[in-house]
């Protein structure tokens, strides 16, 4: 619950960022997506797997995703992590790409914060991050963060 708090604030200030600075919040959320890959899936992967269990077992607003991790997650949560992490720097990539990518990539991203929403309460900010990210869906991305014509560049 001490989560909530913090969490609520970043989403409703990423909210905001995608509003009033879209290509500034895409290139945000994608690097953001990424470090929290590396930074806390694969990392929990190697150094605290049990932790993926508890997470969907804590206090799930849905009962059925208690099952899921008991079950499913249980059997090897270091495979769970890694695949996790790995979808994360999928969708990072595919945001910080150009084009049909990055809608791609947000749309990822956007049904993967809706999935984990129901793990507890304090994932119930995810729909605002869910709503930038939908907003960056109506903006087009011909550049990739990568492209060197476009640094520096002011949108």
């Amino acid at each position: 619950m001490e989560q909530l708090i913090p969490w609520l604030v970043f989403c409703a200030a990423f909210l905001l960022f995608s509003l009033v600075r879209p290509y500034g919040a895409r290139i945000f959320i994608g690097i953001f997506f990424i470090v929290m890959a590396l930074g806390v899936n694969a990392l929990l992967s190697f150094i605290a797997p049990e932790l993926f269990v508890s997470l969907g077992t804590d206090k799930p607003l849905i009962p059925f995703y208690a099952w899921i991790f008991e079950n499913v997650v249980a059997a090897a949560p270091p495979v769970v992590g890694i695949v996790a992490a790995a979808g994360e720097i999928t969708v990072g990539l595919l945001i910080l790409s150009r084009g049909r990518r990055v809608k791609l990539g947000l749309i990822g991203a956007i049904v993967f914060l809706l999935i984990i929403t129901p793990l507890g309460v304090w994932t119930l900010p995810n729909p605002l991050m869910a709503a930038g990210l939908a907003r960056l869906l109506t903006k087009e991305f011909p550049h990739a963060l990568w492209d060197r014509r476009v640094r520096g560049a002011s949108r």
